[in-house]
């Protein structure tokens, strides 16, 4: 049988007859999907043309694989002139006039002639961007650029690119389609899962004005969107994010060919899409994958009537995971900011991740929830902390809890997108509800003993206590007492205490009460006495009626030349003093952001209670302690009293309700006491830290004690091993970052973190602290030192384990990738070809990273980290 000349794309089924640009295409059509009417030249006719020349494909690529450079090239260009001679099969260019015609009947059509080999868009390999395209051909070139696409499959690049993904032996061959060149409106290409982490929820999409061709080839930075959807049934939910670049031209398909227009200044930031047609393509993509069963990468066009597939390919070095990345949750400072200062220390944050990892996700892990590798937790921007909610939400739910209620327990704005969540089931649910149960046993048992150790802690560590202790005991005390907390905390238990008696009471309370509800027990908690952050309330209202009782205290308080320095003296003997240090015993290891252990507590400096004091005394409206707790004894007693009128007849609700109640209280008691000693047991290494931040001191190798709280947990530990560094220079850089976050803002609920990076990123693309920021292509942390590449002439250059920086990611550069560490470039996205083929090198890349070739210096050391999209100068 002859083989054919010419089929038509509904014809194209055999990967090894049309390539797999080809099949895609009449897969693409056979399902349903909107093709281009095309035609392809298949196999049979390149293999023809080499036959004609000599050239024995099979035998030339064998040695091709296995020849030197030189000898390379120059088999490589015998090929060249083979094909540039070729011969074409009796009938084929006549043949080929009468199937144009049948296409289109305008001679003035232009055309889009695309390789597709054998080894292109399978599912091994993509050869993304490695062959030859051309757009905006006539008809009378159609020849040329068919042999333009044959020429392309013997270059160094797509030899380079066969030995390091498939190490393949076989000699790939070369089909061609051709299509008529779609008027474009806008175009641009489509992951049906992101192309770096792999989230099947999010389909990520880059657009730019009229055709795409400067877009795959990472010349151009395309508007790039991520558009989530629901993971079972593809259905967009929102989009995520919409980063918007500066488009000075754009491409059209002009009678005359490709030609460059202009975009006016006013729509050059203007979206490429609307929400409607990113939805549309979100959709597009999912149905697609659904079809070919796996993810799929295609490029779109999208013409004044509707979108077009051109090209579908498999994704190749991406695995989809449904597993939550940082990234895509959403965070908030709220609770965080309750407690800690707007900028707590180094020391304070390592101290918080350190705390929320090992005593309160740790445990859920032991209740057999699943969090997923590498989502944490806490994250810092700019200095300040923030709680992972959209992890919380996932917790929750997997124990069946209600997540409604997480916004009213960790405070800020209600979670915008809810991840689907897989919760615990029969002996799974049933086991992590007796751990639960123990846990709460062992808080009731263990906790007051805890709390007087952690007092007997701050007491037995003040400072004039411990001023003897050599660097070497203060650091053994220090590490004594984290394996004592490590042993002893029950912060875990207690707030799994409060969050259920909650759930339980908001569970049925809304309906026996109504609206009201949340006010009638809120007032039901008040005036307990059991609460310890209002007995320091009512301890300070005490102290105003002492120093109103004794006339020298109140003279002394309402002289006109007061001052709070001095109390000591000025008030020695008084009842008043003997009172305020009992105070100061009791509550003046707090303080404002007392979670940080940087913070000065109120013994450090009780002035500012003493002023508070002043001015109660001088408005004389301060309210006696026994009224306070006889007004809330009052509020509590006839909240009950309409919480029992409302139940009515039916008794068992108030049953019900005591029980719950009781619990509810029991615990909120005890989460307020674990904070308050948990404090004392702050204090208590703080004034450790102190004690060792002098002895450093002395011995030169911090300039102040209080040096101590910029270093982190594990610098603290390296410091007092001795571990040989630049600790000065180390703190002083610290301080410096400190002071510079202090000018910046930040919102208080981040619900994409990478936008509001890329929001506050200078013009320059420089950030302090030697920090360069882009966008992720390929995940991975590399270092090593900068070779900045802008021509073929600057490979000679290149060492293994380089940092390459360029322009433009360049599919032909895939020669480099073998050598070098990772990428930087200046322009480019996350699915252009060159970033297509770094991911399946392996390569950490960021592209995006404005002016990188000027900022960075050749050899200098530069650290690439795509989970935070930062370069790192390792030497400012």
């Amino acid at each position: 049988m002859t083989p054919p000349l010419i089929l038509s794309l509904e014809e194209s089924r055999d990967p090894s007859l049309v390539g797999g640009k080809a099949a895609g295409l009449g897969r693409l059509l056979a399902a349903g999907f909107a093709v281009p009417r095309g035609l392809c030249v298949p196999t049979t006719v390149y293999s023809h043309a080499l036959a004609a020349g000599g050239i024995n494909a099979e035998e030339v690529w064998r040695r091709v694989l296995q020849a030197s450079q030189e000898e390379r090239s120059q088999e490589l260009s015998r090929v060249h002139a083979c094909l540039l001679k070729q011969a074409w099969p009796a009938g084929f260019q006549l043949a080929l006039e009468r199937r144009l015609a049948e296409l289109t009947h305008d001679p003035a059509t232009r055309w889009a002639v695309r390789s597709s080999a054998t080894n292109e868009d399978v599912e091994q390999a993509s050869a993304a961007g490695l062959y030859r395209t051309s757009l905006g051909l006539s008809s009378a070139e159609i020849l040329r650029g068919i042999c333009d696409c044959w020429q392309s499959l013997w270059t160094e690049a797509s030899v380079e690119y066969a030995l390091r993904t498939r190490g393949e032996i076989a000699c790939p061959s070369m089909a061609v389609v051709i299509q008529p060149l779609l008027q474009a409106t806008t175009a641009g290409v489509a992951y049906s899962i992101h192309p770096v982490t792999g989230r099947t929820s999010q389909v990520v999409i880059n657009a730019v004005p009229g055709l795409a061709s400067s877009l795959v080839s990472g010349e151009v930075t395309p508007d790039q969107y991520v558009v989530e959807v629901a993971e079972d049934e593809g259905r967009p939910l929102r989009i995520r994010r919409s980063l918007l670049a500066t488009k000075p031209q754009k491409l059209l398909a002009t009678p005359a060919g490709v030609l460059t227009e202009t975009i006016s200044e006013t729509a050059q930031k203007q979206s490429s899409l609307s929400d409607a047609q990113l939805f549309q393509l979100a959709r597009l993509a999912k149905h697609i994958e659904a079809a070919f069963r796996h993810p799929i990468d295609l490029e779109w066009v999208w013409d004044a009537d509707k979108v077009w597939v051109v090209q579908a390919r498999p994704i190749t070095a991406v695995q989809p995971s449904s597993a939550l990345t940082n990234d895509e949750c959403e965070w908030t400072r709220a609770n965080l900011k309750e407690t800690m200062p707007e900028l707590p220390s180094p020391l304070g944050l390592s101290f918080l991740e350190r705390f929320m990892d090992a005593y309160i996700v740790a445990p859920y892990r032991r209740l057999g929830c699943t969090v997923p590798a590498g989502l944490s937790s806490v994250r810092v921007m700019h200095g300040r902390p923030y709680l992972n909610v959209t992890l919380f939400y996932t917790l929750v739910t997997q124990l069946h809890g209600n997540p409604s209620f997480l916004t009213e327990q960790m405070g800020g704005e209600p979670l915008g997108f809810r991840p689907s969540v897989r919760p615990l089931r029969g002996l799974a649910l049933i086991r992590a509800g007796l751990l639960m149960m123990r846990e709460w046993r062992r808080v009731v048992r263990e906790g007051p003993a805890n709390f007087i150790a952690m007092k007997h802690m701050a007491e037995t560590y003040q400072p004039d206590r411990i001023r003897n202790l050599s660097a070497k005991e203060l650091a053994a005390t220090l590490d004594r007492l984290g394996q004592w907390l490590d042993a002893h905390e029950v912060t875990f238990g207690i707030a799994g205490g409060v969050a259920q008696s909650l759930q339980a009471i908001g569970t049925f309370l809304p309906g026996w009460l109504g609206e009201d509800w949340r006010e009638l027990l809120n007032a039901s908690l008040q005036g307990q006495g059991s609460v310890i952050s209002a007995q320091h309330i009512l301890c300070l209202a005490e102290l105003v009626e002492v120093a109103r009782s004794e006339i020298v205290v109140q003279q002394w308080f309402l002289s006109e030349e007061w001052a709070a320095s001095g109390f000591r003296e000025a008030l020695a003997g008084t009842t008043f003093l003997r009172r305020f240090e009992e105070y100061l015993s009791d509550y003046g290891h707090r303080a404002v952001g007392e979670s940080d252990i940087m913070s000065p507590r109120i013994a450090d400096d009780p002035n500012a209670v003493l002023i508070l004091l002043q001015t109660q005394l001088r408005d004389g409206k301060a309210v006696p302690p026994g009224d306070v707790m006889a007004q809330q004894t009052q509020r509590r007693q006839e909240a009950f009293a309409e919480i029992h009128r409302r139940f009515g007849w039916r008794r068992h609700r108030g049953v019900v309700f005591r029980w719950w109640y009781r619990r509810l209280s029991r615990f909120c008691a005890l989460r307020e006491a674990n904070r308050h000693h948990l404090l004392y047991y702050s204090t208590a290494v703080r004034h450790l830290l102190l004690q060792l931040g002098e002895r450093m001191v002395a011995q030169g190798v911090l300039a102040r004690r209080d040096d101590m709280f910029y270093l982190t947990m594990n610098e603290r530990a390296a410091l007092s091993e001795g571990a040989p560094r630049d600790w000065q220079r180390l703190v002083q850089d610290r301080r410096e970052e400190w002071a510079h976050h202090h000018a910046l803002q930040v919102p208080d609920t981040v619900r994409d973190w990478e936008a509001v990076l890329e929001q506050g990123m200078s013009m320059t693309g420089q950030v302090n602290g030697g920090l360069l920021r882009g966008i992720a292509v390929s995940a991975g942390t590399t270092t090593g030192p900068v070779r900045i590449v802008r021509s073929i002439h600057d490979w000679q250059r290149v060492r293994r384990g380089d940092i390459l920086v360029v322009p433009v990611i360049d599919p032909g550069m895939a020669p480099l990738f073998g050598v070098a560490a990772g990428l930087i470039a200046e322009m480019g996205g996350t699915l252009s070809h060159g970033a297509i083929i770094a991911r399946e090198y392996g390569l950490p890349v960021l592209v995006n990273v404005p002016y990188a070739t000027t900022l960075l210096r050749e050899d200098e050391q530069v650290q690439i980290a795509s989970s935070t999209g930062t370069v790192s100068r390792l030497v400012p």
